[in-house]
């Protein structure tokens, strides 16, 4: 028998004696829904379970409920909820996780069919393929996530009249600044230091810590545009973008996502006499942090050769852009939906700017006219979307070290493909471990990162960078950078 995932029990169901047996200590009780939806926020932030690398399930006992009862959720509170509606919760505020929602008598044939799909998700490389290739399956009790499946909720939440949104729910229910638990002693100050230089480092940073710095940016830039959102609310958008993002992945991740808008409020605030006195900088951060909602951990290549159902839907163009843009505006819709009233463009035009199919065009336009919106804004986000390359050393090392494992995974799902190896239960694990520490361990351990980050450095980020310093010369310190990095390199090849 194989080994079992957390069982959650809510609202005090009456469990079947195999069920009890089934998930003996690996029960857990909760009272209210209210419960259920902190303890995985805690989770989740704390690193003790991502709810991504198995099948979970909740036996949810529904309360009763008169016909006077029958309100939306919108009017209704989390306690009223059935359990089709809890199903839909889960699957909004925690779309990347893979947790099925029955009721008591549903329990055990549910336990059957999570058994047959379990498979699918024992080793990363299988996960990986379940995501981007899994077609829509029949309906069933299980909640398996893939990128499919994921879109078309959304799709389908767009079509409902009314739209349902648990949001105000939520934040209604839950104090989620009490989920956020930073190290003893660190204050707003301290983060304000570390997020107001260009040697910034994410990877230094707890889930908690970057949730934190997320508020923080966001929060300033909403006031300064005259922006109303609530403490309460925010938090509640950055946990569902955290939740929206795979944590297992090496490099395209929440840690990226909130690197790369700190990097991008960085070029705004050296840019800012060029900036228009509007929304523009909030706008831009916004897309920055939702830029790769989703990311699978792979590329449009794998998408499109494969012929997977996402690539065809957008006709195997900027397939991933599309999906992440698509997916953030939603999500944008039912937490923040004042941002896209009148300029939603101007996030989906900045999010779809970060192919780097498209990056000669974003080349010619920046010789053209730089400074002209939205040429503007998508150079931005396209520069701090690669400005890793830009940091110090020994931070552009670190973030290497991740990029080469994640190619690498691509590398080994490309031989399973197309050659069948049997490399999805054999994959090396080494990448799970804490990162080297120093830019000498990184080449002691990684040899072909020097080879790499040139390659990268020379098709794409040498052009971008010389080519903004030579407008902006706000922007000149990106292409030392860049181009100290790359003598770094070029001496270790």
């Amino acid at each position: 028998m194989s080994s079992m995932a957390t069982l959650f029990t809510v609202n005090s169901p009456e469990l079947a004696p195999q069920l009890a047996s089934r998930f003996k200590g690996h029960v857990v009780a909760l009272t209210a829904v209210a419960d259920l939806l902190a303890r995985l926020y805690s989770d989740r932030l704390s690193g003790a379970d991502n709810y991504e690398r198995d099948l979970y399930l909740v036996v949810y006992c529904e309360p009763k409920r008169s016909a006077q009862d029958a309100s939306p959720p919108a009017s209704s509170t989390l306690d009223t909820l059935s359990a089709a509606e809890l199903a839909h919760l889960l699957e909004k505020q925690f779309p990347c996780f893979n947790l099925s929602v029955v009721t008591p008598e549903r329990a055990v044939p549910a336990i059957a069919e999570l058994d047959n799909y379990r498979a699918k998700y024992t080793q990363r490389l299988t996960r990986v393929t379940t995501w981007m290739y899994a077609k829509r399956h029949d309906p069933c009790s299980v909640n398996m996530y893939s990128m499919i499946s994921h879109l078309t909720q959304v799709r389908h939440s767009n079509t409902e009249k009314p739209r349902r949104s648990y949001a105000r729910l939520i934040s209604s229910s839950l104090d989620l600044r009490k989920l956020i638990q930073l190290p003893q002693g660190k204050s707003d100050d301290h983060y304000w230091k570390l997020l107001t230089t260009w040697d910034f480092c994410a990877l230094s940073l707890s889930t908690c810590e970057l949730i934190w710095c997320s508020y923080l940016i966001l929060k300033k830039l909403a006031i300064d545009a005259d922006y109303v959102i609530s403490d309460n609310d925010l938090f509640l958008l950055l946990l569902t973008l955290e939740t929206s993002y795979h944590q297992g992945n090496k490099f395209h991740n929440f840690r990226h996502a909130v690197d790369v808008m700190q990097a991008t409020w960085q070029l705004c605030c050296k840019l800012q006499l060029h900036f228009p006195k509007d929304a523009s900088v909030l706008l831009v951060c916004v897309a920055a942090i939702g830029h790769d909602l989703g990311h699978p951990g792979t590329n449009n290549a794998l998408m499109c050769e494969e012929n997977s159902p996402v690539a065809q839907l957008y006709q195997k163009a900027s397939v991933l852009e599309n999906f992440h843009t698509e997916l953030f505006l939603d999500l944008l819709q039912d937490h923040w939906p004042q941002l896209l009233e009148d300029r939603r463009n101007v996030i989906s035009d900045t999010i779809l700017a970060t192919d780097m199919a498209l990056h000669s065009q974003y080349i010619d336009q920046m010789d053209e006219a730089p400074s002209q919106q939205p040429t503007f804004l998508s150079l931005i986000i396209k520069a701090a979307d690669i400005s890793n390359v830009t940091r110090p050393l020994e931070i552009s090392a670190k973030w290497a070290v991740l990029i080469t494992c994640e190619f690498n995974e691509c590398a080994a799902l490309v031989r399973e493909l197309k050659e069948g190896s049997a490399e999805y239960d054999a994959y090396n694990t080494e990448y799970d471990q804490p990162l080297p520490e120093s830019v000498d361990s990184i080449l002691e351990k990684f040899p072909s990162i020097p080879k790499g980050q040139l390659i990268f450095i020379n098709a794409f980020a040498e052009g971008l960078f010389a080519g903004l310093g030579d407008y902006f010369e706000e922007l000149k310190f990106l292409h030392h950078n860049v181009q100290a990095n790359k003598k770094f390199w070029e001496g270790k090849l």
